[in-house]
């Protein structure tokens, strides 16, 4: 092409494809292919933000499995030592609105509690005594707070290696803490020492917050299932523990010690009993019923060489594993219990490995070492 025609031809090519952009009377610009036609959706969104997904203000209780606040669910155990010396520490205070309730021997054949409080907070638990070695790991096995009157040498001294129990001790009271309104533990004018100490879970429950030690942990609970149906309930039965002092195994056990529950259907729970009279809560005044019972096993209690001055005091193996058998709903259920060390949960198993589910209520723990008798008959 001469270079005189092409300043021409440039303006043709941009004219032919300015006019092929638009239509015209004449029809559609050639050489250009057919454009989509655009189509509109007309959409019209809320001015209102959407709501955030709020958690459920209740949860089932990890301890007892009872409808509580999540606030409540969500926070650490206390645990509190409990008297049971008769006739001087019974009846005691508070102990119905415990979630769990362990019983053992601590020495001469006698036996101890160590109530743990998760869902409720009682105003008045007593008469709170010494702690031993097995109960400071069950504190730990549950990472609770420990409320208690002093305790063996050798229970006091592994408190100080038990990071996850938040030791509360009612002789020295923490740094910072104040007889008085801070301090959760009472003195009773109407009980003699040293059945006499008393103790706040309220108060110590805002004592625990203060130190920024009320945090949840998981394994701080137990499974839990619907109740059985009446018709697929047990009829009646019974269930009785014999304590008898491992040191001492040649005689009887104490009467004033020998626990029995008593099955009722319609209710679904274990009326409990102690010394032959039915063992009943000082605040309440009602007997106690349980929904769950659990027998532990352990191998044999031995004497405590490092107890300090309690006479007679014994040891009972609580780590590892053993058998145990599980009431609820008016039937039994064989398995283990298992703590696989001093800092793991304490957990139960039917004879499948699996955990065992309870009913929601109050869980009873009878740990039996050697010699020790659990009798019952269910039907």
């Amino acid at each position: 092409m001469d270079r005189q025609y092409r300043p021409f031809f440039k303006l043709w090519i941009v004219a032919l494809l300015a006019g092929g952009c638009t239509r015209s009377a004449a029809g559609p610009a050639p050489f250009l292919a057919p454009q989509p036609v655009p189509v509109t959706v007309s959409a019209s969104l809320s001015a209102e933000p959407l709501g955030a997904v709020r958690p459920p203000p209740y949860l089932p209780g990890p301890l007892n499995g009872e409808r509580v606040s999540r606030s409540s669910a969500l926070r650490r155990p206390i645990a509190v030592i409990v008297d049971n010396y008769s006739p001087d520490a019974r009846p005691q205070s508070g102990l119905s609105d415990a979630s769990m309730v362990i019983e053992t021997l601590v020495e001469g054949g006698i036996t101890r509690l160590m109530a743990l409080y998760l869902e409720n907070d009682p105003t008045r638990v007593g008469p709170v005594r010494s702690s031993r070695v097995y109960f400071d790991r069950w504190a730990a096995a549950f990472h609770s707070t420990l409320l208690h009157v002093g305790g063996n040498d050798d229970a006091q001294d592994l408190l100080w290696h038990l990071p996850a129990v938040f030791n509360i001790d009612e002789g020295p009271l923490p740094t910072g803490v104040t007889a008085g309104a801070d301090d959760p533990y009472w003195l009773r004018q109407d009980r003699d020492p040293p059945y006499s100490v008393y103790v706040n879970v309220a108060t110590a429950r805002a004592l625990v917050e203060h130190r920024h030690q009320n945090w949840a942990y998981a394994n701080a609970s137990i499974r839990h299932k619907r109740r059985a149906a009446a018709s697929e309930r047990g009829r009646s039965g019974s269930l009785t523990i014999s304590f008898v002092d491992p040191l001492y195994f040649q005689f009887p056990p104490l009467p004033d010690y020998v626990v029995r529950y008593d099955f009722d259907p319609a209710s679904d729970t274990y009326l409990r009993s102690v010394g032959g009279a039915p063992h009943v809560d000082a605040v309440t005044k009602k007997p106690l019923r349980a929904a769950n019972i659990i027998v532990m096993r352990t191998g044999p209690g031995a004497a405590d060489p490092q107890a300090g001055l309690t006479l007679y005091s014994i040891s009972v193996p609580t780590i590892g594993a053993g058998p145990a058998w599980f009431f609820r709903d008016g039937t039994v259920l064989r398995g283990t219990w298992q703590q696989k060390d001093q800092f793991a949960p304490l957990r139960f198993f039917d004879r499948h490995g699996r955990e065992v589910a309870f009913n929601p209520g109050q869980t009873w723990v009878e740990v039996l070492p050697q010699y020790s008798e659990a009798t019952w008959t269910f039907r």
